[in-house]
């Protein structure tokens, strides 16, 4: 491989761009969030106004709904179209939120479907254990598989979620060099890499 074209973790930050989980992360959150919206309005116009329900009125809730979900998915965009940047000289690793609920209060709250509008910064020095993840979504012809990137450490722990394989190996193989950099040692060549404190 020429030496021009290799990548140098030692210059400035470096993002790894999914494009096709950003886009699919934001129709999924914008589509659930306007049916959402629109089945308990409807439902509670049915309900409260039973005898006097002007079909206009469900048409405004509907138009309101699409404005909300529409706002909500502008902001999942601009948290998830930046991708995962890793920057060695401040040595931070941001990405955005994509993680599973920790309590009772987390489901209920629906914090995994809002933060998916958050994007999220960690030391890259507080990472501990990198996992591979492969998860298969679907039955039959229609089942795709969806990658994640396991982050264990001080923080507790987050998943970074990817389309496609080669983009977790590309943002894992970044990762090791940075860890590798910061910490100062080598991390182990087991296929999850653990790095020892």
């Amino acid at each position: 491989m020429n030496r021009g074209h290799r990548r140098s973790v030692y210059g400035k930050a470096y993002t790894v761009v999914d494009i096709w989980h950003a886009v699919r992360a934001t129709f999924s959150c914008w589509l659930a969030l306007l049916i959402s919206l629109c089945l308990v309005g409807t439902l509670l116009i049915m309900l409260l106004m039973s005898d006097f329900r002007p079909a206009l009125w469900v048409g405004i809730w509907c138009c309101g709904s699409l404005v909300a979900a529409s706002v909500f998915g502008w902001r999942v965009w601009q948290a998830q179209s930046p991708g995962i940047r890793i920057d060695p000289s401040s040595a931070t690793l941001s990405f955005s939120a994509d993680d599973l609920e920790n309590s009772l209060h987390d489901i209920l709250s629906l914090r995994r479907f809002f933060d998916h509008a958050q994007r999220i910064q960690i030391a890259i020095d507080d990472i501990q254990r990198l996992d591979n993840d492969t998860q298969r979504v679907g039955q039959g012809r229609s089942h795709r598989r969806r990658y994640g990137l396991n982050l264990s450490g001080d923080f507790g722990s987050y998943q970074l979620m990817f389309s496609h394989k080669q983009k977790r190996d590309e943002c894992r193989a970044l990762l090791v060099q940075v860890i590798r950099r910061v910490k100062g040692r080598a991390p182990s060549h087991d296929p999850n890499i653990a790095f020892p404190e």
